[in-house]
């Protein structure tokens, strides 16, 4: 199933359901108002919170796996390329601690999508190719903390 996103002026959206109305069944079809973008953060405040979040997730001589995780993570890690499709407990382990550690800072689940947003990837085919981390402002401030203090 195809998602059709668009933005529709106001005095539009009558005409724009009637049009659709022979393809589509009136219960599919769904409207959402514009979500108001989060205040930007000066520079200061991402300083303050990527330090935070470096004294959470600091990974310690005893965690060489959440060093990996976050040398993956904080590096735009893509499963399909670097695991070659095969699936890692260890590391799916890993970025889980990562994600709780997060939550003394955050305060909500998924806190790690903060640092890098996943995205699906797929074949021309349309078949599942993997997930490519992106990483965020943040995420790429952070990558520089640690790498500053040889953490990763």
């Amino acid at each position: 199933m195809t998602m059709l996103l668009a933005e529709i002026p106001d005095q539009s959206v009558k005409g724009v359901l009637d049009a659709l109305a022979p393809f589509i069944a009136p219960e599919s079809i769904k409207l959402f108002d514009p979500v108001p973008l989060p205040p930007v953060q000066n520079d200061d405040d991402l300083t303050q919170l990527a330090q935070s979040v470096v004294a959470a997730v600091r990974p310690k001589p005893t965690q060489p796996l959440r060093k990996e995780a976050l040398r993956k993570l904080l590096g735009g890690h893509d499963t399909f390329s670097d695991q070659r499709g095969e699936p890692d407990p260890a590391l799916r382990n890993a970025m889980g601690a990562i994600s709780k550690a997060l939550k003394s800072v955050f305060f909500h689940d998924q806190a790690v999508h903060r640092l890098a947003v996943p995205k699906k990837t797929h074949f021309p085919d349309g078949t599942y190719r993997g997930t490519v981390y992106v990483v965020t402002p943040l995420g790429a401030l952070v990558r520089d903390l640690l790498k500053a203090e040889k953490a990763i």
